[in-house]
């Protein structure tokens, strides 16, 4: 048996020390907000999510750009199922922080449930940026690029404002950037013009979802290349746009542009007028949507068919009441065979873990173990007979036992794994690939005869901490 380690992480602003005196009051506003947060966090675990955001409207009140309020608040309000209203607290809290990862992560789940999963893939595409290595974002975008490929839909359209090939480029730009490509102006000094110029306003570069943003390598030589056909009229003002942006984003231009309250009140008024074309939409259109968190829909199908998975009185009985594994001794070593029957996966689950129960089988087949003082090799056989099998493995979703991932008889019998847990954020979650496996490979140690150790290292130690593979607040 492998129990979960509940790795609770309350959410507390980090506090800038600006004084070497704090007052007995700052300390008590800190503690006030750290207890708002775990009473929230609290309320979340549980599904309270009406009871958490009555909290966050709380620091808000006080806090109104406190980020990580707006961000928890956001979520409540996604697993309310409320999206466009969680999407106005992303909105207001990508515009303090537009490279967190989970905001942008959470725009994207949230866009999705509104079956705009081209937007949704926009913003997943920025967190993949921020974290190339993360296993929810990269399974998000899994699920909703083989969505899409299935059902072709009509994304709602977005008002573009600056136009490309009308852009605000005054005429005399073109003669610097040819100074710059026969080399009349060096490189520094070509740069620094354009940065003052877009700072300033002179040149006005087109908000970024209008350009194809890139990260591939260019040459200094491909830039002028393709600047000489825009300014040759061979080519539109995207061209220009294009490397412009490029040059920003791989900072070899340092542009620091700050919008006027005007532009910010307009930018906000554009995003909500797209959140009501897409509600606008998603009537007209019957939308059909696919809930971008393949979670929910496995865990409906599954407790709709419990008993599919869950036999009570089979993990009830003892070990005993199943054949018992054959062996053979070849020089000296047993050859010990396990007939093992697997449980079919419920419906719509996204993540197949029959490569991960295969990893589990070979992990233990490649064990140099002792039985009766001589060596032993272990041999998994899959069958389709569930009368013969030495070993049950089954899934499950429901709690059998406080913090408990897996469940296995000793030897032979029943093996249960569980495939995810309520402790995300009050929905269930599934677990991801790694901890399928690494709780399939402890029970099945427990199938072979070995017991719990205290190894921290070794896999048949008792406890682990879980990952998820959609989780967004954890």
């Amino acid at each position: 048996m492998v129990k979960q380690t509940k790795n609770l992480i309350y959410l507390i602003l980090p506090i800038l020390c600006i004084s070497v005196f704090v007052t007995e009051d700052a300390f008590a506003q800190k503690n006030e907000l750290k207890e708002s947060f775990r009473t929230a966090k609290d309320h979340t675990l549980n599904g309270e999510y009406r009871q958490a955001i009555i909290i966050y409207d709380e620091i808000l009140k006080d806090q109104p750009n406190n980020i990580q309020a707006l961000k928890m608040k956001g979520l409540s309000l996604n697993n309310l199922d409320e999206h466009v209203s969680a999407l106005k607290q992303y909105y207001k809290a990508l515009q303090i922080d537009p490279n967190d990862v989970t905001l942008l992560t959470a725009t994207g789940v949230s866009f999705g449930s509104l079956g705009e999963y081209q937007e949704a893939l926009i913003y997943f595409n920025k967190a993949k940026n921020e974290d190339p290595n993360s296993e929810v974002i990269n399974n998000y975008m899994e699920f909703i690029e083989e969505f899409v490929s299935k059902y072709p839909y009509k994304p709602t359209s977005k008002n573009q404002g600056f136009s490309i090939d009308k852009g605000n480029i005054p005429k005399w730009i073109t003669i610097t950037t040819n100074w710059w490509i026969e080399n009349e102006i060096t490189d520094e000094k070509f740069f620094n013009n354009l940065d003052y110029m877009i700072e300033r306003k002179m040149i006005k570069v087109p908000k970024e979802q209008i350009i194809e943003k890139t990260n591939n390598l260019k040459s200094m030589s491909l830039i002028k290349k393709e600047l000489e056909t825009w300014t040759e009229k061979q080519s539109s003002n995207r061209i220009f746009f294009k490397n412009i942006q490029w040059l920003i984003d791989n900072k070899i231009i340092d542009v620091n542009i700050e919008k006027t309250q005007q532009e910010l009140d307009y930018d906000k008024f554009q995003f909500n007028k797209y959140l009501r074309d897409i509600e606008n939409n998603m009537i007209k259109e019957r939308r059909y949507i696919e809930f971008p968190n393949p979670s929910e829909e496995v865990i409906k199908k599954f407790l709709r068919d419990q008993n599919k998975w869950n036999y009570d009185q089979q993990v009830i009985l003892s070990s005993s009441h199943f054949p018992d594994p054959t062996y053979e001794i070849i020089n000296g070593t047993y050859f010990i065979t396990y007939k093992a029957f697997i449980n079919e996966q419920p419906r719509s689950l996204p993540l197949d873990h029959a490569y991960t129960l295969k990893n589990a089988f070979e992990f233990w087949e490649n064990q140099d173990l002792k039985v009766k003082g001589s060596d032993a090799r272990m041999i998994f056989e899959t069958i389709n007979e569930k009368e013969q099998a030495t070993v049950w493995i089954t899934w499950v979703v429901r709690n059998i036992g406080e913090g408990v991932l897996g469940h296995a008889h000793l030897g032979k019998g029943v093996v249960e794994v569980a495939l995810g847990d309520y402790n995300c954020d009050g929905k269930f979650q599934l677990y991801d690939i790694k901890t399928l496996e690494t709780i399939m490979t402890h029970e099945l140690g427990h199938t072979v005869g070995l017991h719990h150790t205290n190894d921290r290292n070794n896999i048949m130690y008792p406890s682990m901490t879980p990952s998820y593979a959609y989780c967004i607040a954890d």
